[in-house]
Formats: structure tokens, sequence, C-alpha cells
């Protein structure tokens, strides 16, 4: 397991490092192409950008120095863009304890009471607000709860208000929109593992040494049948954190979306948006969301163990 971590974290490593390299490059060679005037020498902008590549790394690595946020208070760019990254972090989290245990239990009961009313009623609310992309649900919810029926705000108050009842209704849309259609896919999964396992011989096996059905299934079929959705919580992570993206931007959640999208483009005094590359802010967000997806990978991982005791992380086919 040791071993299987530190190689993890050594590939995460090597991962990143290509994500921060091509994002800089990236940046830092469109900026120079977008402001310059012809004739471009190419040559000149990327001898100019590696240049400025090592001397930025070299601040990093030395003095943790990722630049400084430039407005009428200057603060470091990390300092300024961590609270807005708890935030997101915060919100997608939430969002995980609320969909990974409701997906489990609607799954389950739905298996247990295959055809029955309640099965098909789960399914087709799932069904119906699970299809829904993420942005279109939030419109939806906002002109329905907040705006029409005014029962919702209709923006994120913010985790800081003093205000609990608010914040919590604050978070029911963003909830209700991240959750949906991470409810649809995983929920739909453990309910076809579900009733697969409740057909396997072992459960009989099972029953003929003592166990009762009810006994057999909670110990036994429940088990085997959640392993199956340990690989499906990565893509289902990933899929809601970039919902989240556009959650934030349409409630108005002071997370690390806005900072992202405002490090790539900025207001033109002429109305529209104009690029205006802030390379400092873009790479601390893009470190960012590249080490909170593949954290939560590396801890999906070490779950496993957890969950059925027989998988063992980073064996080989010889280890017993």
């Amino acid at each position: 397991m040791a071993r299987y971590i530190l190689w993890r974290l050594v590939w995460s490593a090597i991962l990143l490092a290509f994500i921060f390299t091509l994002v800089f490059f990236v940046s830092s060679m469109t900026m120079l192409r977008y402001w310059g005037r012809p004739p471009y020498d190419l040559h000149q902008e990327f001898s100019f950008t590696v240049t400025r590549f090592m001397d930025y790394v070299h601040n990093i690595i030395t003095e943790w120095n990722w630049g400084t946020r430039a407005g009428t208070y200057p603060e470091p760019v990390w300092d300024y863009a961590w609270r807005h990254m708890v935030v997101t972090v915060r919100l997608n989290m939430l969002a995980l304890g609320i969909y990974l245990p409701v997906s489990i239990i609607l799954g389950t009961f739905s298996a247990l009471k295959q055809n029955s009313l309640f099965d098909k009623t789960v399914n087709t609310f799932v069904m119906l607000f699970g299809s829904i992309p993420h942005f279109i649900l939030m419109y939806l919810l906002i002109i329905a709860l907040a705006i029409r029926n005014r029962w919702l705000p209709y923006n994120f108050p913010g985790f800081e208000t003093p205000d609990t009842s608010r914040m919590i209704l604050g978070l029911v849309i963003p909830m209700i929109a991240l959750c949906m259609p991470a409810i649809l896919r995983l929920s739909r999964l453990v309910r076809g593992e579900f009733i697969e396992s409740q057909h396997d011989d072992y459960l009989l096996l099972c029953k003929t040494k003592g166990l009762t059905g009810g006994q057999a299934l909670r110990r036994h079929a429940f088990r085997n049948s959640v392993v199956p959705i340990m690989p499906e919580l990565t893509p289902t992570f990933l899929l809601v954190l970039g919902g989240s993206f556009f959650v934030e931007m349409i409630y108005g959640v002071n997370g690390a979306a806005r900072l992202m999208f405002h490090s790539v483009l900025t207001s033109c005094p002429s109305g529209g948006w104009c690029p205006q590359i802030n390379i400092p802010m873009t790479m601390a967000m893009t470190m960012f969301y590249a080490s909170f997806g593949l954290g939560f990978a590396l801890l999906v991982d070490l779950i496993y163990p957890i969950v059925d005791p027989r998988i063992k992380i980073g064996a080989k086919p010889t280890d017993t």
C-alpha cells in the first residue's frame, strides 16, 4: 500500500508539472501573440516564455511566490485565491456528502422493491431531473423557486453570512443542481448491481448456513453492490466539479470559478469581454482544480480496501 501511494504521488506530481508547464506556455505565448504586431517571431516568443517560466518556477520553489494580484489592494495571488478555493471545496464536498448516500439508498430500495410504485416513481423523478444539464437546471430552479415564488434566495449569501438559516436556504438550489445528475448516474448503477446480486448462488449458500434473507442481503449483497460504484466515483466527482463552475457563475457563488473566468477574460470599456490572461491567477486556479481532482482520485483508491477488504490496492497478481 505504501509503495502504491508513493508511486501515485510521484505520477501525480509529474502530471501536475506537465499541466503547469503546458498552461503557462500556452497562456504566455498566446498573450504575446495577441498584443504583438506582425511580423511574429515564434522563436523570440518561445525564448521569452522560457525565461519567464524559469523565473516564475524559481519564485514558487524558493519563496512560494505565485505573483501579486493587481488592484486597489495588492496581495499575494495564492493568499487571495485560497479564500475562493475553500468555497469551491466546501460546495463540492457538501454535494458529495449528499449525492453519494442518497444514490446508495435510492438504488438499494429501488432494487428491493423492483417494479413497484416506489421504484417507478424514483426512476422517473431521478431520470427527469438528472438528465437536465447543470446550468439549465439552475435557471429553472432560480426562476421557479427564487424569482417566481420567492421561497429561496436568487443568489448565494455566502458561507460566512451570520444568518445561518438564509445560508442553508441558499444552498438548496446549487445542491439540487449539482447532485441530481450524480444521483442519476450512481443510483441506477447500484440498483442494477443489487438486482443482479440477489440472484447469485452465494446468497443461497449464506441462507443454508443460517442467515436470514435480510441478513444475507445486508452483509453480502449490499457490499458487493456498492463496490462496483467505486470506479465511477472519480468521474462522477469530476462531472460535479465541472458542473460547479457553471453553478457558481450563475448563482453568484464567490468561489474559484469566478476567479478562473476573470483570469482569462476581463470586461471591456466598450462592453462585452476582452481576452486578458492573468497568468499568475490562471496558474493558481489550474493547479487548484487539477490537484483537487487528482487528490480525490487517490482518496477513492485508498477507500477501496475499507469497502471490500478482499481488494488489495497496489498488490501484484502473485501477492496473496
